[in-house]
């Protein structure tokens, strides 16, 4: 069984992977900039969640609510279904680790 800390990481590896498969629809949301904003702070994430480090986990929260970032991203870039089980596989982690 793999740890939370784990199965979040697949989440982010998940996550990445369909970001940098092809563009993605910024528009909707307003903390990103551009793509390489967006990957660097994925991979800052997970960064620190490879050494242990879980300070950033409620950002991270924020990233996946219902109307956060991630969700507008998804949304208007047609990985909307992706996104939703992926999502709801954070929240589950997210209340374990609370």
């Amino acid at each position: 069984m793999k740890s939370e800390a784990a199965e979040i990481l697949d989440i982010l590896d998940q996550v990445m992977a369909i970001v940098q498969a092809g563009p993605q629809d910024l528009s909707w949301q307003s903390r990103y900039a551009d793509e390489a904003g967006l990957v660097g702070d994925l991979t800052g994430h997970a960064e620190l969640i490879r050494r242990g480090d879980m300070s950033r986990l409620p950002d991270l929260r924020f990233l996946f609510v219902a109307t956060g970032p991630l969700c507008e991203i998804a949304a208007s870039s047609g990985w909307l279904d992706a996104y939703t089980v992926l999502g709801n596989r954070f929240d589950r982690l997210y209340e374990r680790l609370r």
